[in-house]
């Protein structure tokens, strides 16, 4: 199988058709050429550079996001991209990717003699030698919907009956984990444009709202990603990609904008955008508007629209990073799983019982040794007075995590006494278990991260709530005002600090059975991940 394919297309009607057999022969990325209004002859050496095609793009808006929308019912595995610079100008001679291509597919028939010139001739150096394959009629949907037809679907803005494009092109977003609905709109801003492109990254600033935004990548890794893809689709533009902190971004102050490229729901922000313009004197922007990509396969707690935030929603129970098991003995192999105050991780833990792991609750364990006659009791009492026990000379844990929770230097001095009997006691607890014959142990520990116990183990899954909810949990269960809630919450590590440290992230923001689903998907993953490694 390859890992870049590059797909000759003379007809969009027969994709629907292609990308099915073409997603078993490409592994990673896959090129599109369509070459419009002509059937391509491999031997006719003006192919690309006929005089009489005039410079165009803005037609094809359509066809190539009805491309994207059908390859995402497809494979989500395969970086789909739709080369742009030979629909905006046919005098483009060379075609050239980021990825060598090892691979062409031709959507008609041709000899060996015609593909290799193509090659030869139109795909650059760094793709020489590649095979070819010929998907042939048995493939072909010659019956497809108009659809995906490209010739004549769109109506762009005419100037003097004629296609019209733009020097200053701009958009901005988010623009996490690229899919095809950011490249449909980037391709459209593309296919508008003939000079420069300026793209707009929202910062960490403006994220908080968003669902799950702490698996947001990083500005600077979405800025890289969308400087790969643009420059890959069209290198003929010059290309801004700058983060961002307002809604507004370089459309506040810079005048030789032309175009702003919206999507339906930012339209509103691009009415904004203008109001600005015109109070601070610049003039106002065309505004072009995109469709919305519908998800297909999106489900009860997700968007009806291809989006970063279903993508985020489907992380949740899969293998972010893989453990880094630096020569430690698998048997028993330990889970640590953790999280903040009220997020549900002795409900994931139960979970998991119930598909056979072992499960230590250090939790309970703390509670157990603030027995009297226990070791913690006498230290804890000790160090914090009789006026943290009851009348029945029990510590009172609210009483104490009173004091604890409003002074940092005494939940310090709370932790270093408990901490390392909590510790003690869960091995004791794990080896028991191992002999009982249980392979798999879920560690469970609020603390795990703070107390630097992961590295006793040999994963982490971490359960993450917002914050708004973990208040809301808090002060119902514990009956704590809100101001006292917040305050439990602040001193420990954020889901930011929890992610970073997980190799699987959990979350019981929605159902029971949503999160059923995601604890059976991490464990069936860590069930073939256990039979991969070597000497298990």
């Amino acid at each position: 199988m390859a890992n870049t394919g590059f797909l000759v297309l003379t007809n969009p009607a027969r994709v629907t058709k292609l990308l099915p057999v073409i997603k078993k022969h490409v592994l990673k990325t896959l090129y599109i050429q369509y070459f419009p209004e002509r059937n391509i002859f491999i031997s006719d050496t003006n192919l690309l550079s006929s005089s009489s095609l005039k410079w165009k793009g803005p037609r094809y808006a359509q066809t190539v996001a009805n491309i994207y929308e059908f390859a995402s019912t497809i494979s989500s595995r395969l970086d789909v991209r739709v080369l742009l610079s030979c629909l905006k100008n046919p005098n483009v001679s060379i075609i050239h990717t980021k990825r060598p291509v090892e691979l062409v597919i031709f959507d008609q028939e041709h000899n060996k003699k015609d593909a290799d010139l193509f090659i030869q001739d139109y795909l650059s150096n760094t793709s020489m030698g590649c095979n070819f394959i010929i998907i042939d009629e048995n493939h072909q949907d010659t019956s497809s919907s108009a659809s995906l037809s490209g010739n004549n679907d769109h109506n762009p803005e005419m100037e003097n009956g004629v296609e019209k494009f733009y020097k200053n092109v701009i958009l901005g977003g988010t623009f996490d984990r690229l899919h095809n609905g950011h490249k449909i709109l980037l391709s459209e801003a593309i296919l508008y444009c003939s000079e420069n492109l300026t793209v707009g990254v929202t910062d960490e600033n403006m994220l908080k709202s968003k669902i799950l935004w702490e698996l947001i990548e990083s500005c600077e890794q979405r800025v890289n990603v969308l400087k790969d893809f643009l420059v890959d689709v069209d290198p003929g533009l010059n290309y801004n990609v700058v983060p961002i902190s307002d809604i507004y971004g370089p459309t506040k102050d810079d005048p030789n904008l032309n175009l702003l490229v919206v999507s339906e729901e930012t339209v509103r922000g691009g009415a904004k955008v203008n109001e600005l313009r015109l109070d601070r004197g610049l003039p106002k922007l065309d505004v072009h508007v995109v469709k919305l990509m519908p998800d297909k396969q999106h489900n009860e707690n997700e968007e009806p629209k291809i989006s970063s935030s279903n993508q985020r929603i489907r992380l949740l129970g899969t293998r972010i990073r893989q453990p880094n098991l630096n020569g430690k003995t698998l048997r028993p192999y330990i889970i640590g799983l953790t999280g903040g105050i009220a997020s549900g991780k002795s409900s994931i833990a139960e979970k998991l019982e119930k598909l056979g792991a072992g499960h230590v609750n250090c939790d309970k364990i703390a509670h157990d040794l603030y027995e009297p006659g226990k070791e913690c009791y006498n230290l804890v009492v000790k160090n914090f007075g009789p006026s943290i026990l009851n009348t029945k000379q029990l510590i009172d844990r609210k009483t104490l995590g009173n004091i604890v929770f409003n002074n940092k230097e005494q939940l310090n001095k709370l932790n270093n006494l408990v901490w390392p009997a909590i510790l003690k006691e869960a091995k004791s607890q794990i080896n028991n278990l191992h002999e009982k014959g249980v392979d798999v142990i879920v560690l469970e520990a609020a603390v795990l991260i703070q107390a630097n116990w992961q590295n006793y183990c040999h994963e982490i899954w971490t359960c993450i709530i917002p914050e708004q909810e973990a208040v809301k949990r808090v002060m119902e269960r514990n009956s704590l005002s809100e101001e006292e809630a917040k305050q439990r919450i602040t001193v420990q590590p954020s889901n930011v600090q929890q992610i970073n440290a997980a190799n699987v992230v959990v979350s019981t923001l929605w159902s029971h059975e949503v999160t059923q689903k995601q604890v059976q998907k991490a464990w069936n993953e860590l069930m073939i991940y256990l039979k991969e490694i070597p000497d298990r």
